[in-house]
């Protein structure tokens, strides 16, 4: 099975920090009803990035499957649509070819 990860960054008012995590928020409670469900999201991950104020990083990690069906029903393109409202510049996404995977739901551990 092919997968694909995708870095996706974008930026907001800082003073609007609050509500894109509130969003984001919600997008993952949205994921979680339709998306997590089918096996097609490997990880799926938010990050602030701390040392530029309102800077956001995703990332993105998909079966080849989950990736075509992202972001495809109704609800996900709404609650989506939240978040790039309060973008104040272009977002920027760059695909990538997973090579070694380690840490994707399970646990990691040295081996004695």
């Amino acid at each position: 099975m092919s997968q694909i990860a995708w870095v996706f960054t974008f930026w907001v008012d800082p003073d609007n920090d609050a509500k894109t995590e509130q969003v984001i928020r919600e997008i993952f409670e949205t994921m979680a009803e339709e998306e997590f469900p089918s096996g097609g999201v490997v990880t799926y991950t938010a990050y602030r990035v701390p040392n530029e104020p309102g800077k956001w990083v995703m990332f993105e990690h998909f079966t080849q499957e989950g990736s075509d069906q992202h972001a495809k029903k109704s609800k996900m393109r709404e609650v989506g649509a939240k978040l790039t409202d309060l973008m104040i510049k272009p977002y920027t996404r760059m695909a990538l070819q997973p090579v070694m995977i380690k840490g994707c739901g399970e646990p990691i551990v040295a081996i004695n």
